[in-house]
């Protein structure tokens, strides 16, 4: 493939990716980048070089790629989930967002024991919408929370076993939510018994994270890497639009950024091993901490208060998976894999607007190689989630008519393909 060429299927991915929305994933967290680990169930990501999209997982591993390559994917995301509110709290929502599309976009070029690349994606996402005609209206129709990661990675190659990492990324955080507001209070005064309005509550953030790694050679067959996902802070300064509000409320709404959200995404610590058998297939395993306690320290200030996001906290997760990619032909490869995330959510429950609950993910892929310079890859991922359980008796925001709210969020599934193509330069 000529250089330009690759500049412009470069720069056309990079466009589109970047004027994509930033991922708003159905999992918190996306280990699905659309690299070839995805159809193993992100077993081994840590310890593998199969494409560039391995400097989402573990910057070191970019010494291991054969040549400079360039892989671009597309991933459809679509949730699915039925909300059954308790007997106390009747209330029944299922998901209306329809099918997002999550985009991303690596570079990596080889220059002898030095490896350098570019990543524009996302790790984190999660996004519902319940609509407006459930009983839960007041506490939240939609939420959501995207990332939009532009890391440069380098890699250097200590020695022909060990290799070291780093990146540096500009992260883009976008939340937003939309709930149903209450008009008809008496104390608000004429009109009165207006319908309920609607408050819309959005704002970026640009913060600064990276990653740090190490991908070693056991042996001509056995690799092993260990990824540091840096923690990174957010203060989101938030836009708050109001839709048919009563007139008080609406002249009691805060100037634009008066209201501010804080959290800290969490870090992780990732460990890869792999093994590749003398046929070329790959067996993988992986293993993960991720510091989810402290995302749930999240903080809605306004007038000076801050108001706990997570009254009961989070737990930290930890996950682990297992997968295999075999090689059928010098054409095809397939692969499947296995993974489980533990539940971040405390015993006490999360509020309704945090659906989060352990998961088991199941996926497959299959990839075709056109030529020496161009691989099309096909990745599926299934995530089953656990039922999570909902207590909300209190609220960020201090509204009128709140009622609160106890359920189960249930028959929770996440459906993800991922189609890529891997250019070799």
């Amino acid at each position: 493939m000529s250089k330009c060429l690759a500049a412009r299927i470069l720069t056309t991915a990079l466009a589109m990716t970047m004027c994509g929305a930033p991922c708003w994933g159905a999992a918190a967290w996306l280990a699905e980048d659309g690299g070839s680990t995805m159809g193993m169930a992100g077993a081994g990501r840590a310890a593998l070089s199969l494409d560039a999209a391995a400097l989402a997982a573990n910057p070191a591993a970019l010494g291991e790629l054969p040549a400079s390559t360039v892989t671009a994917m597309v991933m459809p995301v679509d949730l699915e989930f039925e909300f059954r509110g308790s007997d106390a709290t009747p209330a029944q929502a299922t998901n209306h967002e329809g099918v997002t599309f999550v985009p991303g976009i690596h570079a990596v070029r080889r220059d002898d024991r030095l490896s350098y690349g570019l990543g524009v994606y996302s790790y984190l996402g999660l996004s519902f919408d319940a609509g407006n005609d459930w009983s839960g209206r007041r506490i939240i129709e939609h939420a959501g929370l995207g990332t939009l990661n532009i890391a440069p990675a380098l890699s250097y190659e200590v020695s022909e076993r060990l290799a070291l990492g780093a990146s540096v990324a500009a992260q883009l955080a976008r939340p937003e939510a939309r709930l149903a507001v209450a008009s008809d209070a008496m104390f608000y005064g004429p009109p009165s018994g207006m319908p309920d309005g609607q408050l819309r509550l959005s704002g970026d953030s640009w913060a600064a994270g990276g990653q740090l790694g190490l991908l070693y050679r056991a042996t001509d067959a056995v690799q092993i890497g260990l990824a540091w996902q840096a923690p990174v802070d957010h203060s989101v300064p938030l836009d708050l639009q109001g839709h048919g509000l009563h007139p008080v409320l609406s002249a009691m709404l805060p100037a634009d950024g008066a209201a501010k959200l804080e959290f800290e995404l969490p870090q992780q610590l990732l460990l890869g091993v792999s093994r590749q058998a003398p046929d070329g297939t790959v067996l993988a395993a992986g293993l993960w901490w991720q510091d989810w306690s402290s995302f749930g320290d999240m903080n809605l200030r306004l007038a000076g208060q801050a108001t706990p996001m997570f009254p009961g906290g989070l737990r930290d997760a930890w996950g682990a998976s297992v997968g295999v990619r075999r090689p059928l032909s010098e054409k095809w490869q397939v692969a499947a894999g296995l993974a489980y995330d533990s539940n971040p959510a405390p015993d006490a429950g999360v509020p309704a607007y945090f659906p989060a609950a352990e998961q088991w993910r199941l996926a497959a892929g299959a990839q075709r190689t056109i030529n020496e310079q161009l691989r099309l890859r096909l990745e599926t991922s299934v995530a089953l989630q656990g039922d999570a359980k909902v207590v909300q008796a209190t609220y960020p925001l201090p509204l009128p008519g709140i009622a609160p709210l106890a359920g189960t969020y249930t028959d929770t599934r996440v459906y993800m393909v991922a189609v890529a193509a891997d250019f070799t330069l």
